[in-house]
């Protein structure tokens, strides 16, 4: 006779990490292997239905194909970067599954071309990702989400206390649905943020942190 217990394991498996409902990705740019690199892009975006008939809509591989490019930036050999995965699931409880993948790139000396550069790769990489998973119907972003968006993500990039971050000047572009805001800290940290970089996505964040040297560079106006 069969015990309950191995009928019941008979069905599958119990210890799974489930479906990704969460895809979370980082991109970062900096001059060496050394430090945390000075401009970084995150992307968060759910994913409804992740699978169907247990194949995953977005898995590690295609998300790694479409970060590959960015490697290529200002340069025609792939640059040295770093890679990491993470990926959890907690059962019993409402919490979704989440794949986080993080990319540091080395790029030696930064200058203003760069960043546009590393911009644009990024933003066609996570608009490829945006379009795998399903674009979520078009949503203005608010100010105070932005706000809360932009703080999220210098505390992710940076390793920051978001409560202890500052808005010091802010300008809306509401054509691109997209907020560029400036945060600052105690120390006199600056942090130059861009939600919705991506189509206006507010799930899309670029942040700069740099020894400043120049007026606050904002995008758009209100």
């Amino acid at each position: 006779m069969v015990s309950d217990a191995v009928e019941e394991r008979s069905c599958g498996p119990l210890l799974t990490f489930g479906p990704v409902d969460v895809l979370r990705v980082q991109v970062g740019f900096g001059g060496g292997p050394e430090g945390r690199a000075g401009q970084q892009f995150l992307f968060d975006c759910p994913i409804p239905e992740a699978y169907s008939n247990r194949v995953p809509v977005i898995g590690e591989q295609r998300v790694l194909a479409a970060l590959e490019p960015v490697l290529y930036v200002g340069a025609d050999a792939p640059r040295p970067y770093s890679l990491h995965q993470h990926r959890w699931h907690t059962s019993g409880s409402a919490s979704p599954g989440a794949l986080e993948i993080e990319l540091l790139v080395t790029t030696g000396t930064r200058t203003a071309a760069a960043a546009r550069a590393s911009r644009e790769a990024v933003t066609r990489a996570f608009r490829e990702l945006l379009e795998a998973a399903g674009p979520p119907e078009p949503t203005l972003t608010s100010r105070d989400a932005a706000i809360v968006r932009a703080r999220r993500g210098v505390a992710a990039a940076f390793g920051l206390d978001p409560k202890a971050l500052t808005l010091s000047a802010e300008q809306h572009n509401p054509v691109e649905n997209s907020w560029a805001l400036l945060l600052t800290t105690t120390a006199g940290d600056e942090y130059d943020v861009l939600v919705g970089l991506v189509d206006g996505y507010a799930g899309s964040v670029e942040v700069r942190h740099e020894r400043r040297t120049e007026v606050f560079d904002a995008v758009g106006s209100e």
